[in-house]
């Protein structure tokens, strides 16, 4: 069964896993203390990362990321519905979430799962410290999806 395990001493545990959804590390640690961590655990095991952070009206899927031999299995989509219910519980009315242009397969999942499209942030990859790539591609834009509540 999977579960959304609040993390609040542990983060770091959950560092490689939250590098598969952004990198470079520093990156990572430049926000992984922000807003509420929840370890993706399939019984005892952890599978996934999930991290919102309130801005606003809105909560931010600021880090969301599978384990690559749970992926195609609903963890990621389960991770989305808690989110959303995370956050009108927390009296939000929208879910955001950004991703890098080159991320294609991470796009597509984002708008099966109801999010729309809703902006761009121009040049946003280029000020980290690494090139990104993805399939052939150099991230360079963060494309913004957002979510009614």
């Amino acid at each position: 069964m999977i579960t959304m395990e609040p993390l609040d001493d542990e983060r770091r545990r959950l560092l490689p896993l939250l590098l598969l959804a952004d990198e470079p590390e520093s990156v990572v640690e430049s926000y992984m203390d922000r807003g509420e961590l929840f370890a993706i655990r399939d019984g005892d095991a952890d599978i996934g990362a999930l991290l919102l952070i309130r801005d606003g009206d809105a909560v931010e899927v600021k880090n969301l990321a599978v384990a690559e031999e749970h992926r195609g299995r609903g963890v990621g989509r389960s991770a989305i519905e808690f989110a959303a219910q995370w956050g009108r519980e927390a009296g939000a009315t929208r879910l955001v979430v950004g991703t890098a242009d080159s991320s294609l397969r991470t796009m597509r999942f984002y708008l099966q799962s109801g999010f729309r499209t809703s902006g761009v942030r121009p040049g946003f990859f280029d000020a980290y410290p690494e090139e990104i790539w993805e399939d052939g591609m150099r991230a360079r834009h963060m494309v913004m999806f957002e979510m009614p509540l």
